[in-house]
């Protein structure tokens, strides 16, 4: 029985004098400059009271359970510590390193490709940039500076064609919308920090695009002219690598309808990759003269009409 009462009071002696443990959570070990972390006070056995030093952040020093949120202005590697003291006067400390990462900068300017100039913005025509032989036509060349070797260009959108790629980070390139367009230059350094600009490149879309429906079609079967649709200068083009897969290019909807010469309606679609290939209810019509309707809006968002006749051939 005296065994059993020395096991207890040894025990008891034990809980009476275990020493405080200091640990922390931090909400995150990376950040950048201007952020800040939440920290949590995750001390164990008794602590009455906790100081805290956080080198550079604001507060820089704190006294209590839970500091609450720790903002940082300056770059740099920061020691945050904990320490905490028990009833008895006992002492823990623990530690964690805080990396604040520098945030970086970018600028991106468009260059006049004819003349080498500097200016806040241009008008390209809508088959501007660069053919499949590499070199450049009337596209608009965009440029950065500010960056530094380690950093992380993201273009948005990422449409674009690297001309000086010297250092690997793609920092000029060749930007050839189809309509106007704004282009973002994200710069992302190795810890994460982000920089933006941008730059708006205009293009002569009403000017450069043609929409038109041909006046004739010839559904035999022979692999010209089999389908009647609407068709763009900006259909794909083998010359152009951001031309449209099919036909319809740049038309974002539409009402195409076709009828015959009493008026009744014998096709109508509202996709601009399909066509009529001279049927009605499943039979084919005879060759003669038939009426178009349409109406579109293009990818700019501008709308309009058009209408006229079509002959039908065999």
């Amino acid at each position: 029985m005296k065994y059993a009462f020395f096991v207890l009071v040894l025990c008891l002696n034990l809980f009476a004098f275990a020493q405080p443990t200091a640990s922390f959570s931090v909400s995150d070990n990376v950040i950048c400059e201007g952020e800040c972390i939440d920290i949590e006070n995750t001390s164990s056995n008794d602590v009455v009271s906790s100081s805290w030093s956080f080198p550079s952040g604001t507060p820089s020093f704190y006294s209590g359970m839970n500091p609450g949120a720790i903002c940082f202005n300056v770059a740099g590697t920061y020691t945050l510590t904990l320490t905490v003291t028990d009833g008895t006067g006992a002492t823990s400390s623990s530690s964690q390193v805080l990396t604040v990462g520098a945030v970086p900068s970018i600028s991106i300017s468009l260059l006049d490709t004819v003349g080498g100039v500097v200016i806040p913005d241009t008008i390209i025509p809508m088959y501007g940039g660069m053919n499949p032989a590499g070199s450049i036509t009337t596209g608009a060349v965009i440029t950065a500076t500010g960056f530094v070797a380690g950093d992380s260009l993201v273009w948005v959108p990422n449409t674009v064609s690297c001309i000086a790629d010297v250092t690997g980070a793609c920092d000029t390139v060749i930007a050839s919308p189809f309509y106007a367009t704004y282009y973002i230059l994200n710069n992302y350094s190795p810890e994460g920090c982000l920089a933006s600009d941008t730059v708006f490149v205009d293009v002569k879309f009403r000017d450069s695009l043609k929409v038109r429906v041909p006046d004739a079609f010839s559904p035999n079967d022979d692999g010209e002219n089999d389908v009647l649709r609407v068709i763009t200068n900006v259909d794909i083009d083998a010359n152009y690598a951001n031309g449209y897969n099919g036909e319809g290019g740049a038309i974002a909807n539409m009402n195409f309808e076709i009828f015959n010469r009493y008026g009744q309606l014998v096709f109508r679609t509202t996709n601009p990759q399909e066509g009529w290939d001279g049927t009605f209810k499943g039979k084919p019509l005879n060759p003669g003269t038939f009426l178009f309707k349409l109406e579109y809006r293009l990818i700019n968002g501008l709308s309009y009409a058009m209408n006229g006749n079509v002959t039908l051939y065999r």
